[in-house]
């Protein structure tokens, strides 16, 4: 039975009510669709305070209203981070320009297959925070590690979805001048049971343990840019690339997403973040000046303190200014929740019948149709160029 949460779209397995529990007595379970959800046992003593940090059930007084956004793309001047970057090296770049040696940074990586979040404390060591990981990070005691840091006297920067800020924000109860939250446009979290499934089927396929799993590559092939190629690593150094991973393009078409990101409170031009980024899409539409197949990032910024940020990331990274809602048409999430794949609650019928997953995969990802397969070969500038002439 779920803790307080009347459905699986109440809760986004953010971890701040375990982090806040006097008693410890909330653990999360996974249910059969890979999800992790809190449950109480008898220790509770009903004190209230796990209702009081959920980012479900208080949220509005969250979200930044002083200041007018502004909102840039940007990509980093030096090559060599822009290549290790997911985008346009947004995060190093501000991860740079906010803390010195000795601060604590925290982001998402991977500890071995499962995605947790942690924290360095030396930009130079940020390497496993960099590019997406779309499974559900785990917090684990990031809240509690958090607050002692910040009572400590340490400065922190949090990167971290939308729903993992406002918990911490909810858990911590006030503002804090030597925090710098940094909120990402998230198009949902994909469930951890499935990826540990879909590794254990790579790992059968190849007959190798899987060292590593990165999936934002880049690839330049045929005058495009692909910005989704997925790396495997396996234990020997054995490397393969897919540049239409299964994984990957269920997440992309919702197949996957947590039951909650379908219904994100989140998704709003108002953001609960210092600094929101993002990928910048369409470039070559929205920017026509900015040569190159390099992608870029989306920079907003939120509140003063996100403001004194984006005055040194000016030295770091070529930046152009932006209107949002030119943003927000071309890369939805940022206002809209993703819609939940109408095929899903089938997806997952049939993953529970342990049916191989490949197989699985490969029925219900849509294949595009022989005209948007010619679109999307095309140039990235080429593409650019035809959408502004039929403006």
């Amino acid at each position: 039975m779920l803790y307080f949460t009347k459905t699986k779209y109440d809760c986004t397995g953010c971890g701040a009510c375990s982090a806040v529990c006097p008693v410890n007595c909330i653990t999360f379970v996974r249910d059969g669709e890979g999800f992790d959800y809190p449950i109480a046992d008898s220790r509770c003593i009903n004190c209230g305070n796990c209702e009081r940090v959920c980012p479900i059930m208080n949220n509005e007084d969250l979200f930044y209203t002083e200041n007018v956004q502004k909102s840039f793309a940007g990509r980093h001047q030096e090559d060599a981070i822009w290549e290790k970057s997911a985008s346009g090296g947004a995060f190093t770049a501000i991860c740079n320009a906010y803390c010195n040696s000795g601060d604590v940074i925290y982001g998402a990586k991977f500890d071995g297959t499962e995605v947790i979040h942690d924290y360095i404390k030396s930009v130079e060591n940020i390497g496993p925070f960099r590019k997406s990981k779309y499974v559900q990070s785990n917090m684990q005691n990031s809240y509690k590690e958090i607050k002692n840091q910040l009572l400590q006297g340490h400065k922190i920067l949090f990167s971290g979805t939308p729903c993992q800020i406002a918990g911490i924000r909810n858990y911590l109860g006030k503002t804090y001048a030597n925090l710098l939250c940094v909120d990402l446009v998230c198009h949902g979290v994909a469930s951890p049971g499935v990826f540990e499934r879909y590794i254990s089927y790579i790992e059968d396929k190849y007959k190798e343990k899987v060292k590593s799993y990165t999936f934002r590559g880049k690839k330049a092939k045929l005058g495009k840019l692909l910005q989704h190629v997925i790396t495997i690593e396996f234990q020997s150094g054995k490397k393969v690339q897919f540049e239409n991973d299964l994984f990957n393009t269920a997440f992309i078409q919702t197949l996957l997403i947590r039951p909650s990101c379908s219904k994100c409170r989140y998704a709003k031009l108002q953001r609960v973040g210092d600094l929101t980024i993002a990928d910048f899409k369409n470039k070559h539409e929205l920017l026509p000046d900015a040569k190159g197949l390099d992608n870029f990032s989306t920079i907003i910024v939120n509140t003063d303190k996100g403001q004194q940020v984006l005055e040194k990331l000016k030295s770091m990274m070529k930046l152009y200014s932006v209107d949002i809602i030119d943003i927000q048409k071309t890369n939805p999430p940022i206002r809209n929740a993703s819609v939940m794949n109408k095929s899903r609650e089938e997806f997952f019928r049939d993953l529970n019948n342990l049916d191989p997953i490949d197989r699985i995969l490969k029925k219900y990802i849509s294949k595009p149709k022989l005209i948007q397969k010619l679109w999307l070969g095309l140039p990235d500038r080429v593409r650019g160029t035809i959408k502004r002439r039929m403006k």
